[in-house]
């Protein structure tokens, strides 16, 4: 049985997802693709990314491990008529993957 806390954590995700998340399509190196709900952040300010301290704007997709245990770069999330290409691996924090992306 799932406690409490594991309870409410699993309410806020499927409320985060419902709020936030897209329908798309996840295309892996080997050509395997199935439907999975990502969200895509556009333009967020980053610092420091290439040896200085001028802001630059990446775009960034988020995806639950659920859906796709370890994206990997060069892999393509298709949003409506946009793929996008994972560009290196922000973080991860056992539950959710974000990346970098850029649109092709």
């Amino acid at each position: 049985m799932a406690s409490k806390f594991d309870s409410v954590a699993d309410r806020l995700e499927s409320a985060i997802d419902e709020q936030f998340a897209v329908d798309a399509v996840y295309t892996d190196s080997q050509g395997a693709s199935f439907e999975i709900r990502c969200i895509l952040d556009r333009d967020v300010e980053q610092r420091q990314v290439y040896d200085t301290n001028l802001p630059t704007f990446r775009n960034q997709i988020e995806i639950r491990k659920s859906y796709v245990d370890r994206p990997r770069r060069g892999d393509k999330v298709t949003i409506g008529q946009t793929d996008w290409v994972l560009d290196g691996l922000i973080t991860d924090d056992g539950h959710v993957t974000r990346h970098y992306a850029n649109a092709s």
